[in-house]
């Protein structure tokens, strides 16, 4: 079963009155089938086409989360998550943005909503290791050992990544390189997760088997999902703008489980940059296509009270979001080592 979180903040909605989010409502994710294309940067191993797709969102097996839009704990105002863009000259806005707990939900104007879906009334969660794998000491060695980090994403590589035949070797060595941003599928693997088993074990956690730890993870996409999993690079670079989107649009769960950039780490940068919908957007294209905001041209940048940076630390490795209800973009400064993007 999936883990429980408790109750959240009041999610505010800009323009309108404050409205609760109910405990455990039930959510409309994970209802629609995944009938689209996946994006990523390198060839894709499971045949298929590819599209182009911004690296800055971030996508089954049976769910273990029945609901994994289940209440969390809100950091309070003024704590941690508030935080404003630096000027380090790199020409990033400079709006100071709302903590985490208090960003507003946008709300989406009635022409660009889909028809025919109702107001969502849950949004994003975090959860932590020790929630997700209680007792065997994940948690505290994935936050103070760097080397256990990157052993992680390569043992993914070793147990996942399936070489292009078309491809030259070098090729084949560059696209599954730790630098580079790789799409494989988690859901089966040809090794039986042989090399994360060894790297848990190795580090002590020889509870948690590769096998159990990718599909505990997998499995907060729901019952219905992709497949797809995407090791997500830092680029180190600052962004003059977001670039909104949403990878699908459909009603599915998209999990991350974020990589900080050293060892006992808080702050942002590390999960992408997202806005709470109060309705689904429209699709104007094939269903399941990439949905980008300027498309819409209603302006490329949303106001800054709808935008939130969420904070990475110890208890919030992992977070969880439906594709259909938000829009994301790469952090306006990256700082992480990468990001795994599980759909």
């Amino acid at each position: 079963m999936a883990p429980s979180a408790t109750a959240p903040a009041p999610a505010m909605v800009v323009g309108l009155k404050p409205r609760r989010v109910k405990r455990g409502a039930r959510t409309r994710c994970a209802t629609n089938p995944f009938d689209a294309t996946v994006s990523n940067s390198s060839p894709n191993p499971f045949g298929g086409t590819v599209t182009p797709s911004p690296f800055g969102g971030g996508g089954g097996a049976g769910g273990a989360a029945s609901n994994p839009f289940a209440p969390v704990v809100a950091v309070p105002s003024g704590g941690a998550e508030s935080t404003t863009a630096d000027d380090d000259g790199g020409g990033a806005r400079q709006e100071a943005y709302l903590s985490w707990a208090d960003v507003r939900v946008f709300e989406v104007p009635p022409e660009l909503r889909r028809p025919g879906k109702q107001a969502a009334t849950e949004h994003v969660s975090f959860f932590g290791l020790e929630e997700l794998f209680p007792g065997t000491g994940l948690q505290e060695l994935f936050n103070s050992n760097a080397t256990f980090r990157t052993g992680l994403r390569r043992a993914v590589r070793e147990d996942l990544f399936v070489a292009d035949v078309r491809a030259s070797d070098k090729a084949n060595a560059a696209i599954s390189s730790l630098d580079s941003s790789l799409m494989v599928h988690w859901k089966s693997s040809e090794t039986g997760y042989a090399a994360l088993s060894s790297v848990l074990a190795a580090y002590g956690v020889e509870a948690i088997s590769g096998a159990s730890f990718i599909q505990t993870l997998g499995d907060l996409c729901g019952v219905e999902s992709h497949g797809t999993l995407i090791d997500i690079t830092s680029t180190g670079r600052r962004q003059e703008r977001h670039s909104w989107h949403q990878d699908s649009g459909l009603e599915r769960f998209t999990v991350m489980l974020g990589f900080p950039p050293e060892s006992n780490w808080e702050g942002v940068g590390v999960f992408s940059h997202s806005a709470k919908l109060s309705h689904p957007l429209r699709q104007d294209g094939r269903e399941g296509d990439i949905i980008e905001w300027e498309s819409f041209k209603v302006g490329d940048e949303l106001p800054v009270e709808v935008i939130g940076r969420p904070v990475y630390s110890a208890g919030r490795e992992v977070m969880v979001y439906c594709d259909a209800t938000h829009i994301h973009s790469a952090p306006d400064a990256t700082s992480r080592e990468s990001v795994w993007r599980f759909m």
